[in-house]
């Protein structure tokens, strides 16, 4: 609608520059360029030109009606004693065919193009009569060019409009993609978080009843704490999921891991510089996480070549860092799409940090850094 507006505020000015030239023409006196002597009543012959010239600024959001009255008057012929004949008028009639030819489409096309083509025989006739059918051909060319620019112009536009739909709906569908992304991995998390928090809460429960007496409240606020959990993966957990009782992965399990992207194909060297024995729970299994998220996206996106994997202990904190040296396939990198966000969600879990992006050889890095006292 905005376009619209725009485009009619020019038609406006445009209809009003046509108006001043046709009126200055009549009253003062025509140019010698491409115009004829104006004969007849200045007055009548001043109305007649804003039938011509004022139609141009609703030709766009009234293209029948104004189209009829501008070809109604170019296919009658002159009263006696009357001529009127301003090339200002003649391309006021090209334009106001040009703009119709832009804003009509299916049956209002046709008879936009039924109008043109009756009204420019009807100007014709007394020539075509005579059997003269070159007398007119130089409006013929001009009506036809008018009109194929028009209609061109038009399938360009709604082309260009089908695109910026398409575009927003394609940003709306990943925009929505990504948060259900989110969504998913926040909960895969939070159910990990409830074993290992389970585990310890468990093991606290354990240790109160083996001192009874003076551990009573310990114990009985661990297992309303347990129920409390156990709601809360319930809600977590998906219909129809099962509970798996499997023991949660760690970075001492990382041999196993990588052992399986060797069987699909992928070469992959490990490399630990410290001990991860002692690391806590839930930091152990977001490194594992997304050092497991890194190398299958490299499986899936990369040329399976050689990936290093780096694990380091450092002060107060765990750096896993993947390096894949080889080229994305298809385009995609290895570090684009869902698997970044669930990355980054179990980075900032723990108030560590995630850098991802491609080498300059070609390849693409993803690296993490854990606070260990956030474990």
């Amino acid at each position: 609608m905005t376009r619209f507006w725009r485009l009619y505020k020019i038609d406006v000015a445009v209809a009003a520059v046509f108006t001043a030239i046709t009126q200055y023409e009549i009253w003062i006196g025509p140019s010698p360029i491409l115009n004829e002597p104006v004969v007849g009543s200045h007055p009548f012959l001043s109305l007649v030109a804003l039938g011509f010239t004022l139609p141009v600024a609703f030709a766009r959001a009234l293209p029948i009606p104004a189209l009829v009255i501008v070809m109604v008057q170019w296919a009658l012929p002159h009263a006696p004693g009357v001529s009127l004949n301003l090339f200002a008028i003649f391309l006021a009639v090209v334009l106001v065919v040009y703009l119709a030819a832009t804003s009509t489409s299916g049956r209002s096309a046709i008879v936009a193009a039924a109008i043109v083509v009756l009204a420019q025989i009807g100007a014709d006739f007394p020539e075509l009569r005579r059997g003269d059918l070159s007398a007119h051909f130089g409006e013929w060319v001009f009506f036809a060019l008018a009109w194929v620019l028009g209609k061109t112009v038009r399938f360009s536009r709604m082309r260009g409009d089908r695109l910026a739909l398409q575009t927003i709906e394609l940003e709306r569908r990943r925009d929505s993609d990504v948060q259900e992304a989110l969504v998913d991995e926040r909960a895969r998390i939070a159910r990990e978080l409830h074993d290992v928090v389970a585990h310890s809460v468990s093991l606290m429960v354990l240790q109160a009843g083996a001192a009874r007496q003076p551990l009573l409240a310990i114990e009985a606020t661990g297992r309303e704490a347990m129920g409390e959990l156990r709601r809360m993966l319930t809600v977590l957990r998906g219909h129809g999921e099962v509970d798996e009782l499997a023991p949660q992965p760690s970075l001492r399990h990382l041999d196993v891991l990588l052992g399986q992207m060797q069987a699909a194909g992928m070469p992959v060297r490990l490399a630990v510089d410290g001990s991860v024995d002692d690391l806590p729970k839930g930091v152990d299994l977001s490194a594992y996480r997304i050092i497991q998220e890194a190398l299958t996206n490299s499986l899936k996106h990369s040329s399976h070549s050689a990936v290093d994997v780096l694990v380091r202990r450092i002060d107060d904190a765990i750096e896993v860092e993947v390096q894949d040296a080889g080229p994305a396939l298809n385009g995609h990198e290895p570090g684009v799409g869902h698997g970044l966000i669930g990355m980054r969600e179990r980075a900032a879990l723990y108030g560590g940090k995630l850098e991802a992006g491609p080498r300059s050889d070609g390849g693409f890095d993803v690296k993490a850094t854990l606070p260990l006292d956030a474990g």
